[in-house]
């Protein structure tokens, strides 16, 4: 079997702050054909969310760190990449997508040099909290995420970034990804 290695396919990995856009940005590309890569998450299903769609939802003891190419914990919650994921979608597809943290993608740019492209979502603080408020989230979660990217410098893009994107509009910032996947293919 050829490694994944020698292949010209590339994974978008989107990273920003909560409320950047990134998840709405990959349901965009889900709807245009390209594979969202799916994580794994000890949390349970919200709301509409769907098994092997959303997430793999897992419990803590089903879980083996080794089969993870990174994993991060919020709020007391594990959420990770497998291997098989993103090895099974790259056999299958020249791109797809996936929306990690700044460690995630880190990590990502390492066991993936030349398939990996971090593409850093961004937004101001105030948008960002505009956009927690609209879709109903609690003034608590608001400020715990708040306080989690001041924290962890989610605000600021990653070391690995390959481009920025700026989503004031969310059609534009889907426009500026395809002209992206346009100069990485």
């Amino acid at each position: 079997m050829e490694s994944h290695k020698a292949t010209r396919k590339k994974i978008l990995i989107f990273v920003g702050p909560s409320g950047s856009g990134k998840t709405t940005i990959g349901e965009k590309l889900s709807e245009l054909g390209y594979k969202k890569l799916v994580t794994t998450t000890t949390r349970k299903p919200r709301s509409g969310e769907s098994e092997g769609v959303d997430y793999y939802f897992r419990e803590t003891h089903e879980l083996n760190d080794d089969d993870f190419i990174e994993q991060t914990q919020y709020n007391q919650k594990t959420y990770g990449l497998t291997k098989k994921e993103v090895d099974d979608s790259l056999n299958k597809n020249d791109i797809v997508h996936v929306c990690l943290d700044r460690n995630g993608a880190k990590v990502m740019k390492k066991e993936y040099p030349d398939e990996a492209v971090v593409i850093f979502i961004n937004i101001s603080q105030e948008e960002m909290i505009n956009r927690m408020q609209k879709r109903g989230d609690s003034e608590i979660i608001i400020q715990e995420r708040i306080d989690h990217c001041n924290e962890t410098g989610e605000l600021d893009p990653p070391e690995e970034t390959d481009f920025i994107v700026q989503n004031h509009d969310m059609k534009k910032a889907v426009t500026d990804i395809l002209h992206i996947i346009d100069r990485i293919k």
